[in-house]
């Protein structure tokens, strides 16, 4: 009998292994595997850009630049390229090329901007989340987009997590993003947040390029992970609350009040993949749902965002659209929430603010995660009376006193829009 029993025990611990050893060589091969890939720009900051690419041979790329026709090449051959341009000025425009003899690559309409140092008139940033589903949706959601964008010209591009549905590897990566935004990749650093899809392979983070050292403005993170832009009147804070550590001493949360204490644009805005507040595809009341990530990311960083008086929070995960009023001090689950005590602006769509932080003075909470695909749910939660089971993308119209906030559907309306006033003539409708 102990023999059999010897047996059986050995007999399983030789399939749990070669399902282990299996399951990482899947992972190493999706995550690091090589895939062609055309150029596309990262690490945008006020005086420079980075270029990647990846081509089938080995061999010396170039690119060329500005009026004056500029030439940088690599050092030596490769197949993964990576090219930075440095000593450009800043809020500049710049119309590129790049040379790849083995490549057939599309040079048509490819230029950058380099981060702007001053206030804007005015600015536009696109938000998608959980966009990585391949398909018509995902093509909808940005044609329609670009519909109800007309000719305004697009400065920043936030991408909320699960940027390549399934599982985050360098095939679905390509098919997921590089090739239906192959247009926008041209002239757009696409500023993206790490996903639960993403994380279950590691080709993240050998795909995309941050500024952990402060190189696009806010302190140095000393993190790929968590990383701010400053563009013009806007400082964002790109967070992670998928695989960093979210407890309420952690390097993550000592950076964001070192961050925030230096921050002197008029708007701050927070992005992070699980929502601090839904009732959506998923439930931020439900403490086992992802893990406990949105409990913990409402319960630690939630208080910090808000001390710093941070003006809108972004995320994704549940796959459709909600959004609260001006709020703040709701650190529980949904049926502590009271609109007495939590809401700063009973309005529905146009709130004031002081153009002078202070703590707690309200904080608009926005789940924007069905950029590629839609669930249905029971989208109830107090704290979100405005939701949507739609398909559909933000788009944040920024100027020195106003932060102008459209969710613009599949079908190009929108359905929702909202607006934060600084300006000292400020009103809210009754």
């Amino acid at each position: 009998m102990y023999r059999w029993i010897k047996r059986i025990f050995l007999t399983l611990l030789l399939i749990a292994s070669l399902y282990g050893v299996g399951r990482l060589c899947d992972v190493t091969y999706g995550s690091y595997i090589f895939v062609e890939r055309q150029p596309y720009l990262q690490m945008q900051t006020k005086h420079s850009i980075t270029l990647k690419w990846q081509s089938d041979k080995a061999e010396v790329g170039c690119v060329i630049y500005g009026k004056d026709d500029k030439k940088v090449c690599e050092d030596k051959a490769t197949s993964y390229h990576h090219i930075v341009i440095n000593n450009l000025k800043p809020s500049t425009s710049y119309r590129y090329k790049v040379i790849s003899n083995s490549m057939k690559i599309d040079n048509r309409g490819r230029y950058f901007t380099t981060l702007h140092d001053k206030e804007q008139d005015s600015q536009l940033i696109w938000v998608i989340g959980d966009s990585g589903k391949k398909g018509k949706a995902q093509l909808n959601v940005l044609n329609s987009m670009l519909h109800v964008k007309g000719d305004k010209k697009l400065d920043l591009w936030l991408l909320l997590g699960d940027n390549a549905y399934k599982s985050g590897t360098q095939v679905q990566f390509n098919k997921s993003l590089f090739k239906p935004y192959r247009e926008l990749i041209k002239y757009l650093v696409p500023w993206a947040i790490d996903g639960n899809h993403d994380a279950r392979r590691w080709a993240m983070y050998n795909i995309f390029e941050f500024p952990k050292n402060g190189e696009s403005g806010g302190v140095a993170s000393g993190s790929e992970e968590y990383y701010a832009i400053e563009s013009g009147n806007v400082h964002i804070l790109m967070l992670d609350s998928q695989q960093a550590d979210t407890s309420k001493d952690s390097k993550m949360a000592k950076w964001l009040e070192r961050d925030l204490s230096q921050v002197k644009k008029p708007w701050i805005i927070a992005a992070f993949h699980h929502p601090p507040y839904s009732d959506g595809s998923h439930k931020s009341d439900n403490d086992r749902d992802s893990w406990g990530r949105m409990s913990r990311m409402r319960e630690n960083i939630i208080p910090i965002l808000e001390r710093y008086g941070v003006d809108l929070v972004l995320s994704g995960h549940s796959h459709g659209y909600e959004r609260s009023k001006l709020m703040h001090k709701h650190y529980g689950k949904s049926d502590t929430f009271n609109i007495d005590t939590h809401l700063v602006s009973k309005n529905n769509h146009h709130y004031c603010k002081s153009a002078k932080k202070s703590p707690f003075d309200g904080t608009i909470y926005n789940v924007m995660g069905s950029s590629a695909k839609v669930d249905r749910a029971t989208y109830k939660h107090p704290a979100l009376p405005f939701s949507y089971q739609s398909l559909g993308s933000l788009i944040l119209h920024v100027t020195p006193t106003k932060l102008h906030v459209s969710f613009i559907n599949d079908k190009a309306e929108i359905l929702d829009e909202y607006t934060i006033d600084k300006s000292l003539t400020c009103k809210e409708e009754k």
